[in-house]
Order: structure tokens, then sequence, then C-alpha cells
């Protein structure tokens, strides 16, 4: 987490401060403005609307990028925010490794369910008719081949997301979700004021629901990037 004084471009210093770090290979999704920033707020434009992100809805806990591609994969990210919410908003994260310790020393069986080759699917998404995103098939826990770090491509959302036909997938998600949805001394919360950040190798993460100031709402930008912290 940090902290910056007040300006008035924030993007430029947000952009600045993720390169020090290393962060340069952003990922150029479908809303990405000026170096490689989404601005995230509430949209009431079909084609972004549709992405809870762009909503005032609660947000599950996510990975970002679960529904990338192998070479496409989302190794860091950073949020920013720039105006909070006038209620609620709240953002929590959590290290999937050691969401992974804690699950393979109470049930090492749901460990081996999960890191299946084809444990979770995305489905293609289409605009138009068009395929804008292939599917997305993979282990939700795996070793990165760039890496060789212990990572994480998970989503709580049940629509248009499949799970491998086994019952003990089924049960090791299940068994999953309710540690999340739990509190642990490796779960933080934070409610972000404006010139808050965060920046991390893609953790887990979360954010409650809220209530906008319609002539002033809440604002975020966030960057997705292929590369870690280095």
């Amino acid at each position: 987490l940090f902290q910056i004084q007040p300006i008035e471009q924030y993007d430029k210093a947000i952009i600045s401060i993720n390169t020090q770090l290393g962060l340069k290979d952003f990922d150029q999704h479908l809303f990405v403005k000026t170096g490689g920033l989404a601005h995230i707020t509430q949209s009431d434009k079909k084609d972004q609307g549709e992405f809870i992100p762009y909503t005032d809805k609660n947000l599950g806990w996510h990975t970002d990028g679960y529904y990338n591609a192998i070479e496409q994969r989302i190794r860091a990210f950073s949020l920013f925010c720039v105006k909070p919410a006038v209620q609620g908003g709240v953002n929590e994260w959590v290290d999937p490794q050691m969401i992974y310790l804690l699950l393979r020393e109470d049930n090492p069986d749901v460990v081996k369910a999960l890191i299946h080759p084809k444990a979770m699917s995305i489905p293609e998404h289409k605009v138009d008719g068009k395929v804008r995103r292939a599917t997305s098939t993979g282990p939700i826990f795996f070793i990165d081949e760039l890496s060789k770090q212990l990572s994480m491509r998970y989503t709580q959302r049940k629509k248009h997301i499949e799970f491998f036909d086994s019952l003990e997938i089924q049960q090791a998600v299940m068994y999953l979700d309710a540690l999340l949805n739990t509190t642990t001394d490796y779960h933080f919360k934070h409610l972000m004021k404006t010139g808050q950040g965060i920046v991390c190798n893609n953790i887990l993460h979360k954010r409650n629901a809220f209530t906008d100031d319609e002539d002033s709402p809440r604002l975020l930008l966030r960057g997705r990037y292929f590369n870690r912290i280095e």
C-alpha cells in the first residue's frame, strides 16, 4: 500500500511508480487508456457495463485476468484511488500462496483437485458475433513457467464459468470459497481514500458494493501487467 500527495495528473504519477517497480509490459485489454491504465468507474455503456468492475455491485474474490490465455497471464497489478465512493467500496486482499498452504495443511485432496489442468474454464467472449476472447482452460493453482512461483487463476463468479465435471473439483471449489469467505490472519481490508493505492503480484482481491455521488463518482486507476514486480 502507498499514498501520494494530491496532484493534477494521477495517471502519470502511477505510471512512473509502476515503471520504477519494473511494471512496463501492460495488458492492452478492451478498456485500457493512456499508459496501460484503465479507469474503473460505473459505466452506462453496454459493452462496459456488463463487466462487474464497471458497476457498483459487490465483486467477489478473484485474481486479475483469470480469463486470459497462458501467454497473456497477469502477474502483477496496481490499483489507485482518485475518488472514493460516498459509501462502501472496501477492498480486501489475501495472498494466494497462503491460501494454498492453509488448504494443503487442512486437506491435501482439495489442493490435488485444484491443480487439475482442466479445473476451470471461461467460455469464449463474443461481441456482435466476433470472438473477442477465446476459451480459457487451466488449473486454479499452478507453477508459473516464467517466474517459477506458485500462482493462481480464480474467480468466485459462477456466471460464464465452467468447472471440470468432477465431484472432487466441485467440492474443492466449495472448500476454497469457504476459506476465502472467512477471516484469517492473512486477510486484509482497507477503504482507500484519494491518493492511496496498492501495487502487488496479482494477489486475490475483492471489492464490496458501494454508493456513488452522482456528480462525482468513484474512480480508480488500474494497471495489469504480464511481468512481476522487480
